[in-house]
């Protein structure tokens, strides 16, 4: 059987490309000879590409969830769930009870539509980036892009006697300093991004993926409405970050 989620709501889009003095040296070549192709064209085709956020958190406000079973759309819960080091903690009477009170659900809401979100469990946290060091004199160029409304999605081959409370989400956590690009991001970026999120669902704990036992399938974005987006660029050296101009003198016009 096969069944698709829907994750739908406003958001923001990162991706990070990281550049080495190679790929900078040409991006001042293309500058200084009046920019005869696009700078990004430049950064795309030499960049190592990392898809930081799709951009939407599981939140209550301003997120629609749906599910399609055997053509049959439904809504969908997603809630915090504190316990999870054993697989049968999920099927915990008195876990699941306190995880709905918590999540301060209506009392109309069947267990069985909640898919749980592990609070502080590594196998549902998704690192963005690699773990390799990133080198000195290497840039690492973000791509921000709000929208205004977006679409995650993906699709499962379940067993029989599927419920959705088999399912468990994976979210992103940056929050990590031994993997430097993501932690570059969430020092040096996500604050100000965050800043400037207005109404959207927008947090470091955004959806990666999902899970049901134990395999993971990622979700797929489409949007609509994107614009008012920027760049910004930082260059790594020996004494760590620091803001690089390059996308304001190397990279547009």
């Amino acid at each position: 059987m096969k069944i698709e989620l829907k994750i739908e709501a406003s958001g923001i889009q990162i991706y990070a490309y990281e550049i080495n003095e190679e790929t900078k040296n040409l991006l001042e070549e293309n500058a200084n000879n009046g920019f005869p192709v696009s700078g990004m064209e430049i950064v795309e085709e030499h960049a190592t590409v990392t898809l930081i956020s799709h951009g939407i958190a599981a939140r209550n406000e301003g997120v629609k969830y749906t599910a399609s079973i055997n053509g049959e759309e439904k809504p969908f819960y997603p809630t915090n769930f504190e316990y999870g080091e054993m697989e049968e903690d999920f099927e915990n009477s008195d876990y699941i009870k306190e995880a709905i009170e918590f999540a301060d659900l209506p009392d109309s809401v069947d267990p069985n539509d909640c898919v749980w979100m592990p609070i502080g469990l590594d196998r549902f946290q998704h690192i963005p980036g690699s773990e390799h060091t990133i080198p000195e004199g290497h840039t690492v160029i973000f791509e921000i892009m709000p929208y205004s409304f977006g679409t995650l999605h993906t699709s499962i081959e379940v067993d029989e006697g599927f419920k959705l409370a088999d399912l468990k989400l994976v979210v992103d956590y940056p929050d990590n300093a031994e993997h430097d690009l993501a932690w570059l991001y969430y020092c040096d970026v996500f604050g100000g991004i965050f800043d400037q999120k207005e109404d959207k669902p927008f947090d470091e704990d955004t959806i990666r993926a999902v899970d049901y036992k134990g395999k993971r399938y990622d979700f797929d974005l489409d949007f609509q409405g994107g614009s008012e987006g920027w760049y910004e660029a930082h260059e790594k050296s020996g004494d760590g970050w620091f803001p690089s101009f390059l996308v304001s003198t190397h990279i547009f016009q």
